[in-house]
């Protein structure tokens, strides 16, 4: 199973407890969870002719973190779990 599946998994139980998560916990996911979409468009960009082209709300994750401790607890839950649809979906295009 690979490693981003258990990120996946990391990021859905984050959002499903999201008022035990700290803001440092919730803006290290953020920030794990850009890296990752990142490293994946460029890693298909790269090695397929599939152009994971997409504008949602991962877009803007560093406005996102910039303003992290004015954003409610259900937003960033609502964040944590579209980086994880992405993070899937990203995945399955590069199968």
């Amino acid at each position: 199973m690979p490693v981003s599946s258990d990120f996946v998994r990391e990021l859905f139980a984050a959002a499903n407890q999201i008022h035990l998560v700290s803001r440092l916990e919730a803006q290290r996911l953020i920030e794990r969870a850009a890296t990752t979409i990142d490293d994946q468009r460029e890693r298909l960009a790269i090695s397929t002719n599939v152009v994971p082209l997409t504008h949602d709300l991962t877009a803007d994750l560093p406005k996102l973190l910039a303003n992290l401790d004015r954003i409610p607890p259900e937003l960033l839950a609502v964040v944590l779990i579209r980086c994880a649809d992405e993070i899937a979906r990203l995945e399955r295009l590069a199968q």
